[in-house]
């Protein structure tokens, strides 16, 4: 009998892929299309895989479930010629409009873990209607950092190598060794290069009026253990906290990829504002 335990990992579900300039860009479809939609977004360096436990856990509660690869992540295609203009804000956001437009879907629950709720909070002025809810976790609506650590991305990896940095990376993103070994598996389908040009996006913006603006229902998962992020949530919680539209759900032991770490508190808090906002499911209903 072998005693040792089995290492967990993150399903691979079926994908679909679709042209956006000389991007194709990857999403996965799963659940019954008459069912409310869901968007789960991954943030920097991930992939959808790091929600497709998730996926198939709202699937089971009847919703439909969007997983993007966002552009140069996953399944998402890498061209041979980077520019730094392709890894815009507006860019990157644009494909997630491309995504819901294939699918047939007018509007949508969404969640976004960093990245992936940055580039939301940008449509939020433009495209409100194709938001049901809208959450976020590990995100902040406003960020000004130096464009110094983005540049020298590239060179730390030549010069540490792609462990080591997949291995600072993971221990940041969580305390737990269970979670870590999960984020340093997604690790395994990023381009440092892509990293280096989204990270220079994204150093400097400020979301904060769009969230202010937007009249539908607005939720932050806030991870007790998400340092980093909680530092500078300040401005954003100051200004965002007197919406009567927008609540805070702390995640005591969430780390930056919270649903890697909490997982049922994350699930529980989602379904309850889904239900509360427009899908009446929750776990009792089954």
């Amino acid at each position: 009998m072998n005693s040792k335990k089995e290492r967990h990992t993150l399903p691979l579900l079926p994908a679909k892929l679709i042209s956006v300039g000389k991007y194709s860009i990857s999403y996965c479809d799963v659940g019954p299309k008459d069912q409310p939609a869901i968007v789960l977004c991954h943030g920097l360096a991930s992939s959808g895989r790091q929600f497709s436990e998730d996926a198939l856990f709202f699937v089971e509660h009847g919703y439909r479930v969007i997983l993007p690869d966002l552009r140069g992540h996953g399944r998402s295609s890498v061209p041979e010629k980077l520019i730094q203009d392709d890894f815009s804000i507006p860019n990157m956001a644009s494909d997630l409009i491309a995504i819901l437009d294939d699918a047939g879907i007018d509007a949508v629950h969404y969640v976004g873990n960093s990245l992936g709720g940055i580039l939301a909070l940008h449509l939020l002025p433009t495209h409100s209607d194709r938001f049901i809810t809208f959450t976020t976790f590990g995100t902040s609506y406003a960020l000004a950092t130096p464009s110094f650590p983005a540049d020298a991305v590239p060179r730390i990896y030549d010069f540490i190598g792609s462990e080591w940095v997949e291995k600072i990376i993971a221990r940041s993103t969580s305390k737990r060794r269970s979670a870590q070994e999960l984020v340093h598996e997604l690790l395994d389908d990023y381009d440092i290069n892509v990293v280096s040009y989204v990270a220079k996006s994204v150093g400097n913006y400020d979301f904060i009026q769009n969230g202010k603006q937007f009249e539908k229902p607005i939720m932050m998962l806030r991870g007790g253990e998400d340092v980093l992020v909680n530092a500078a949530l300040m401005t954003t919680m100051r200004e965002m906290r007197q919406q009567k539209n927008f609540a805070c759900f702390d995640i005591p032991k969430g780390g930056h990829c919270a649903n890697l770490d909490a997982q049922d508190e994350v699930r529980i808090a989602l379904l309850g504002f889904f239900a509360l906002h427009g899908s009446k499911r929750t776990i009792g209903d089954e």
